[in-house]
């Protein structure tokens, strides 16, 4: 593939999905492999760097890069073919995780793996490797995938796969987007047999019995999450609420085929079926700037004993995975300053020990997380995995727009990851906007390190694909 003509770059300030960083960039949004293979072309000619941007969900800044050159790849978002007898989908990369759902739904195929949001895209899911709420159960993304094709910054096309081009395929996948942009991907989903889960909730009184609880389920339960209240103290330290889901047999619940309409997974855009949603970004706002996150913390606690007395319960798939699409816009309650996540992978063995300090840590520095999640998770196979046999625990903090109060949150996020680092733990780089070239070979390890890099002087000799993320992270 070679430029045919000058490809239409727009100047615009491109923003993490957090909103804490960000910068202006000029963009182009491809729908075809050709314009992509023109970008490239155009681009490495002038010595510059490009960052591939998928729906923009990353919370940091791993989708971009400021003052170079951005691909937008939200427009090459067609399911190019669906199989409803196996559920494999050919979809292009801007394909959302909902658009993929509505399609393969009707067919009583449901995504094996899911975002906590369905705007996630699946170039965006591969590069990324993003895990769900069954981690634990069946890995992280990269595991349903079976093919893909890529195009490298020499306009070369490779399709991967476990057998093909494998050393590409299991370094692509978690490879965050250094080794060349994702032009078709083939996703396996899984059956289902109903539209509806049966939902428990699990009151946790403390960080210990919460991980008690992954231990005790996991071997039987299709869906494990845990709210985590994060101003608990002393013996409340890391109480939360547990919610595992399990999927229906084929004939449990006949009523459920009829929630394999997709109009009735999608999460309810108002509120009692009154109020839109849309408006309750304020009222959330207003909550976080008042303080009265610690009460609210404790009345969702004390709720959860109430649920745990209805339990089990039926919900649509949407309903429980996609919490973070029930209020549109909901990261705008951290405006004017945004929010980032921290998110530490923690081995078991050090569990309990390494995330009780990192909760005691926020407390004792006055920065408390407003929202905390565990999940649990297993080892996968490929080079940049985040993936350990134990646990995570996602941290989002509320960003000043103070320059002393926000370089005290990087610093202090800067320290938690010394301690998780010390423990053998890890990273998941769509979240991260904190850490600094030293973590990288310590989170993945030289052997890999270099590995990555040969695969990358292989693959990129100009070092065309770069983003803010890899450049702070010395990549």
């Amino acid at each position: 593939m070679t430029t045919s003509t000058q490809v239409p770059w727009r100047e615009q300030f491109v923003r993490g999905w957090g909103m804490a960083v960000g910068g202006p960039a000029r963009v182009f949004t491809p729908t075809t492999a050709e314009q992509i293979a023109d970008a490239f072309a155009e681009v490495q000619s002038k010595k510059g760097h490009i960052a591939l941007r998928g729906s923009g969900c990353s919370y940091g800044d791993a989708a971009l890069l400021r003052d170079g050159h951005v691909l937008d790849l939200s427009r090459m978002n067609k399911i190019l073919a669906f199989d409803p007898t196996t559920g494999v989908a050919r979809v292009e990369p801007g394909v959302t995780v909902r658009d993929l759902w509505r399609h393969s739904i009707r067919f009583g195929f449901w995504p094996k793996v899911v975002s906590g949001t369905a705007a996630v895209s699946m170039g965006g899911a591969a590069a990324m490797n993003i895990h769900g709420k069954n981690n634990f159960a069946v890995g992280s993304f990269g595991e349903c995938v079976r093919a893909f094709t890529l195009l490298t910054p020499g306009g070369q096309l490779l399709r991967c796969t476990r057998e093909q081009n494998a050393d590409v395929f299991f370094a692509a996948i978690s490879g965050f987007g250094m080794l060349g942009c994702f032009t078709e991907l083939e996703i396996e989903t899984k059956r289902v047999h109903s539209g509806r889960l049966r939902v428990w909730g699990i009151p946790a009184r403390d960080l210990a019995h919460n991980l008690q609880i992954l231990e005790d389920l996991k071997a039987e339960a299709d869906y494990l999450v845990s709210w985590i209240d994060m101003h608990g103290k002393g013996v409340a330290l890391g109480r939360g609420l547990m919610h595992r889901a399990e999927q229906f047999g084929p004939g449990e619940d006949p009523d459920g085929l009829r929630w394999c309409e997709p109009s009735l997974q999608d999460v309810p855009p108002r509120l009692f079926g009154v109020v839109p949603k849309g408006w309750l970004w304020p009222g959330m706002w207003t909550a976080v700037k008042l303080g009265q996150v610690p009460t609210i913390n404790w009345a969702k606690y004390q709720a959860g004993f109430r649920e745990a007395k209805k339990s089990p319960y039926l919900q649509s798939h949407g309903a429980f995975h996609f919490l973070l699409d029930y209020v549109p816009r909901w990261q705008w309650m951290t405006k004017p300053g945004g929010l980032i996540q921290f998110q530490p992978f923690v081995p078991k063995a050090h569990g309990e020990r390494v995330l009780s300090t990192l909760i005691e840590r926020c407390q004792q520095a006055g920065m408390v997380p407003y929202l905390g999640v565990l999940k649990r998770h297993r080892p996968d196979p490929f080079l940049m995995t985040h993936a350990v046999d134990g646990y995570s625990m996602a941290m989002d903090f509320c960003v000043s727009k103070n320059a002393a109060r926000r370089q005290a949150l990087w610093r202090l996020c800067q320290q938690l990851a010394d301690i998780v680092l010390e423990a053998g733990g890890r990273f998941y780089y769509a979240k991260d906007a904190v850490l600094q070239a030293s973590s990288f070979a310590r989170i993945h390890g030289e052997p890999t390190v270099r590995t990555f890099a040969a695969l990358k002087q292989r693959l990129d000799p100009e070092r065309l694909l770069q983003t803010d993320l890899s450049v702070r992270m010395g990549v």
